[in-house]
């Protein structure tokens, strides 16, 4: 007759000529199986196996951009930090003390580099280089289709300007001011600015953005409405 024994702690097996076999403590999940059968305790542990716990290792250096003396704990900042182990109320207001010398909502991109200590290194950058132009040629909005239609206008010297402030940069240390001045023409012409050279006439170009702005007003409008169009259709109706 086939005899089974299931191990818990320490157990003795009876043999035929009523000799007894000690056996030592075995795990209790652990089936002794004689005659070449399982239990079915063991096939159900067999079957159930833990998930292993995957640590994610998160890029200690962070970089996005940032509205000055603005900065909040909603996403994306709060979050991504909070992941990485930085306290983020403290880093808000670091960055806003930081900032209070700067006009409040100039976009600052920046480069939160996390030590393992928990402890930060915070590189603040000059404002990005389509604020920049935009905010010269005064305008709120680039253009739609920059082949198409203009936004703006700014000079060479605007450009020369602004280049010297984006060479304080360090990621543009040691670049030529020339090659500065070449990315943010072909970023100007990404938004739809015309760089001229010369000086722009103030009375024309006045009269030029007043009529920007009643184009630049009637697109807003058009999306707001198509906005509001798309929330009535994806609306539930009862």
């Amino acid at each position: 007759m086939q005899r089974y024994c299931l191990i818990t702690a320490n157990v003795t097996l009876q043999t035929s000529d009523s000799a007894s076999t000690n056996f030592a403590p075995y795990n209790t999940r652990t089936a002794l199986a004689i005659g070449g059968k399982m239990s079915a305790v063991t096939k159900l542990g067999a079957r159930v196996r833990k998930k292993p716990v995957i640590k994610i290792i998160h890029n200690p250096l962070y970089k996005v951009i940032v509205k000055a003396q603005m900065a909040t704990a909603a996403p994306p900042l709060g979050p991504n930090l909070g992941k990485r182990g930085i306290n983020v109320a403290n880093f808000c207001k670091d960055f806003n003390r930081t900032t209070s010398n700067i006009k409040p909502g100039t976009p600052l991109p920046i480069r939160v580099t996390i030590k393992p200590d928990r402890t930060y290194d915070l590189e603040i950058c000059t404002p990005t280089s389509m604020w920049l132009l935009m905010h010269a040629a005064g305008i709120r909005r680039g253009a739609t289709c920059p082949r198409e239609e203009i936004s703006g206008m700014i000079t060479v010297k605007h450009i020369y300007e602004i280049a010297k402030i984006k060479a304080a940069d360090k990621c543009l240390l040691g670049v030529p001011l020339k090659l500065i001045c070449e990315q943010l023409i072909k970023t100007a012409h990404t938004i739809g600015l015309k760089v001229v050279r010369g000086n722009l006439d103030p009375v024309e170009y006045r009269k030029f953005l007043e009529e920007r702005k009643v184009v630049v007003d009637r697109e807003l409008k058009k999306i707001e409405e198509e906005k509001a169009a798309k929330v009535l259709r994806t609306t539930p109706t009862q």
